[in-house]
C-alpha cells in the first residue's frame, strides 16, 4: 500500500470516532495550536460539529498566534484566543501541581508547562459552557514528531515509538487531570485505541523522510486542504510554542 492508502484507512478511523463522540457530547471546543496534528483533527471538529469553538492560547511571547488565525479564517470559524497572564499563571500553578501530584505526573518544569496551559483553557472553555474537548495528543510519537527520532534507521524508528507509547499513558493522565477539574470530558481521536494499533502498521519511511517528521500526517492534512504554511510547520513543543515554559522559568528564577 502507498501512503494514501494509509491514510485512507486513518480518515475510516477518526471519522468513526466523530461519529461516535456525536452521541455522547454536542456542546465541543477542540485545542488548536496551528501545528499539523491539531490543525488536522479541527478539519474533522469543524465537518462534524457546526457550532464547536476552536480554542487557542498563548502568553506575550507565543508563536501559535498567527498560525492558528490562519486554521480558523480557512475553516470559516471564530477562534477563541485565551491569553495566559503572569498573575493567572502565577495563581494557577499550586493547584495544577496538586492534580499533578494526585494522578502520580512528576511536576516537572515541562509537565507543569504543559498541565498549567490545559488547565487555563480548560477553565476558559468551561466559562463558555464546552462539556467537551477535542485534543491533537499522539503523532508526535505515533508519527516520529520529536527532534530524537531523527538519523535512526527504519527499524531503530520502529522499535523506538512502541518503547515511547507509555510516554502517552501520562499525557493522557495529565491532561485528564486538567479536564476533570471543570468536568470536561476528553476525545482524543489519535489517541484511541484502534488508531495506535493502526499507526504502527504504518512504514517507517512514511513518518519520517529526509529529515521531516510527521510526513504522514503532513500529508493527510494535505489531503484534507490544509494551507501549505500549515502543513510545512517546524515542529514545535507546545510548551515553547505558546511561551509557557519561559515564562515559568523566569517566574521561578
Amino acid at each position: 500500500m502507498d501512503i494514501h492508502d494509509y491514510i485512507q484507512k486513518a480518515d475510516g478511523i477518526v471519522s468513526n470516532h466523530f461519529t461516535e463522540y456525536l452521541k455522547t457530547a454536542q456542546n465541543v471546543g477542540v485545542l488548536l495550536s496551528g501545528g499539523i496534528d491539531s490543525s488536522l483533527i479541527t478539519t474533522y471538529v469543524a465537518h462534524f460539529y457546526n457550532n464547536a469553538y476552536i480554542l487557542s492560547m498563548g502568553t506575550d511571547k507565543t508563536k501559535d498566534k498567527p498560525f492558528a488565525m490562519q486554521v480558523a479564517k480557512h475553516l470559516g470559524k471564530k477562534l477563541e484566543w485565551v491569553f495566559l497572564s503572569e498573575e493567572e499563571i502565577v495563581h494557577t500553578l499550586p493547584v495544577v501541581r496538586k492534580l499533578l501530584e494526585r494522578v502520580g505526573v512528576e511536576c516537572s518544569t515541562m509537565q507543569l508547562s504543559l498541565a498549567t496551559g490545559y488547565f487555563l483553557i480548560f477553565k476558559h472553555a468551561h466559562e463558555l459552557g464546552v462539556s467537551a474537548i477535542v485534543t491533537g495528543q499522539g503523532p508526535d510519537i505515533l508519527f516520529a514528531g520529536y527532534h530524537k527520532y531523527k538519523g535512526m534507521n527504519n527499524d531503530e524508528l520502529t522499535s523506538q515509538i512502541r518503547k515511547d507509547l507509555v510516554l502517552l499513558e501520562t499525557d493522557k493522565k495529565r491532561d485528564s487531570a486538567m479536564a476533570s477539574y471543570f468536568g470536561i470530558q476528553l476525545f482524543n481521536p489519535y489517541l484511541e485505541e484502534d488508531f495506535v494499533e493502526f499507526s504502527l502498521t504504518v512504514p517507517a519511511e512514511y513518518k519520517l523522510k529526509d529529515g521531516i517528521e510527521k510526513v504522514f500526517m503532513r500529508e493527510w492534512g494535505r489531503g484534507r486542504g490544509l494551507p501549505e504554511e500549515i502543513i510545512n510547520r517546524p515542529k514545535k513543543a507546545f510548551q515553547y510554542s505558546t511561551g509557557l515554559q519561559k515564562k515559568i522559568v523566569e517566574l521561578h528564577a
